[in-house]
C-alpha cells in the first residue's frame, strides 16, 4: 500500500526530507485536517519532486547533491539566516536551491567551480517554473561573493517579472453583509464570528489568528498584543468594542472546557487550536452565505487587509499610519497602497479631450485606416 511506497524512495533522500524540518510541516496537516500520516508523509514528498509509479521510483529533477554542492547550499542557507529570514523562507530557499544544484547535476556539472554560463544556463532552462529564477539568481549572487565561483552568473539567470495583482477589496457594504451571514447559533457560530471580526476590523492574518493565545488578549485595557509570526515584530492592535464582544461571547457561550493555551479551538477532539485552512474555510463561507460575488478577488482573511488598508487610506489616513496599523516592517509595503488610494487618485484624473477632425471621423465610423 501506501506505507510501501514510502520505503521506496533512497534512504538518504528521506533522510535528508526528515532532517530538513519537513516533518514539522506533516504534523501540522495530520491533525487539522484528519489526514492519516502516510498519506501526510506522501505528499509532501509529491511536493519535494518524486513520485512514485506501481513500485519504482522516478526522480523529477530533485537528486541527491555530492558533497561540495551540500555545503554551498549549507552555507548559503546559513547566510540567510544570520540575515534574519523567517524559517519558511529558509524552507523555500533549501527547496529550490537544491532543485537548482539538481538541475546542474544533470547538465554534467560536479562541483560550484566546474559552473560556467552554458551549464548554468542550460539549468536554468530546465527549471519548470518561472517564480524560482529570482531566487537562482540570488543563489547565484551569494555563490560568487563567497568565492565558491570564479565569476557571478546571475546574470545569465533570465529575467522574469512577477505580475503585480491589483489588491483583492471589497466594499464596506460587502463586509458588514459577509458578517452578518454568519450564524451565531450554529455549534461554532460564536467562534466564527469572533475570527471573522478579527480579519475584516483589525486586519489580522489567519496564522496569528489561528495561534491567538490568551496571553495576546488584554481585556482590561482593550489591547491585542500579538507577535507576528510572519515578521517576528510585536504589534499592538486595540480591542474595538465589536470585537472585544464577540470575543467574549464565544469564550463564555461556547469555547469547549479545554485547558488550551490557544483561543480558537476546533470543536472537536483533541481541541487543538484551528488552522489557517479552517479560517480560509470560515471567511469563503461567510462570502458564500453573504451572497457576494467573488468576481476574481481572493476569499480568504486576507483580502480583509487589503479592504481595511483601502479604506484607511480612502479616509486619508497617512500611508505611514496604514502601515503601522497593518504590522507592517517593510517600508516599501506603502508602495501597494496608492493602488487603492481610488479616491486620492481621482483628482489627478485628466480630461478627455473632445475628438476631432480625422480621429473624430474614425470613431465616428466615417473613416478607415488603408
Amino acid at each position: 500500500g501506501a506505507l510501501s511506497e514510502i520505503f521506496n524512495y533512497p534512504r538518504k533522500f528521506l533522510k535528508t526530507f526528515c532532517m530538513r524540518g519537513f516533518m514539522q510541516k506533516i504534523s501540522d496537516k495530520i491533525y487539522p485536517h484528519g489526514h492519516s500520516k502516510v498519506k501526510a508523509i506522501k505528499q509532501e514528498v509529491l511536493t519535494m519532486g518524486y513520485h512514485t509509479r506501481e513500485t519504482n521510483t522516478v526522480p523529477c529533477g530533485y537528486h541527491e547533491l555530492n558533497p561540495e554542492m551540500e555545503a554551498l547550499l549549507a552555507e548559503y542557507l546559513e547566510d540567510g539566516k544570520r540575515k534574519g529570514l523567517q524559517e519558511s523562507s529558509i524552507h523555500l530557499h533549501d527547496k529550490i536551491g537544491h532543485y537548482f544544484l539538481s538541475a546542474l547535476a544533470d547538465t554534467g556539472c560536479a562541483a560550484p567551480q566546474a559552473m560556467n554560463a552554458q551549464n548554468v544556463g542550460a539549468a536554468c532552462l530546465m527549471v519548470s517554473s518561472k517564480w524560482y529564477l529570482s531566487h537562482i539568481r540570488t543563489f547565484l549572487r551569494y555563490a560568487y561573493q563567497a568565492r565558491h565561483t570564479d565569476r557571478d552568473y546571475s546574470g545569465i539567470v533570465p529575467l522574469f517579472k512577477r505580475p503585480q495583482p491589483y489588491p483583492s477589496v471589497y466594499t464596506i457594504e460587502e463586509i458588514l453583509k459577509i458578517e452578518n451571514s454568519v450564524g451565531r447559533d450554529s455549534p461554532h457560530g460564536k467562534r466564527d464570528y469572533a475570527v471573522l471580526l478579527l480579519a475584516t476590523r483589525l486586519g489580522i492574518r489567519s496564522g496569528d489568528i489561528s495561534s491567538m493565545t490568551f496571553r495576546e488578549l488584554d481585556f482590561g485595557r482593550n489591547l491585542i498584543l500579538l507577535t507576528q509570526h510572519k515578521t517576528g515584530v510585536d504589534i499592538e492592535l486595540p480591542m474595538v468594542p465589536d470585537v472585544k464582544a464577540a470575543l467574549k461571547q464565544y469564550l463564555e457561550e461556547e469555547r469547549a472546557c479545554y485547558d488550551s493555551p490557544y483561543v480558537f479551538l476546533r470543536i472537536v477532539p483533541p481541541y487543538s487550536h484551528i488552522s489557517v485552512q479552517a479560517i480560509t474555510k470560515i471567511v469563503r463561507t461567510a462570502i458564500m452565505a453573504a451572497g457576494i460575488d467573488p468576481a476574481g478577488r481572493k476569499q480568504g482573511a486576507h483580502a480583509f487587509r487589503s479592504s481595511l488598508a483601502s479604506s484607511m487610506v480612502n479616509d486619508n489616513i497617512p500611508y505611514e499610519a496604514v502601515r503601522k496599523a497593518l504590522g507592517h516592517t517593510n517600508q516599501n509595503a506603502i508602495q501597494s497602497y496608492a493602488s487603492l488610494d481610488v479616491e486620492q487618485l481621482r483628482n489627478y484624473a485628466l480630461p478627455v479631450m473632445e475628438a476631432t477632425g480625422t480621429f473624430a471621423a474614425f470613431l465616428e465610423g466615417r473613416w478607415r485606416l488603408s
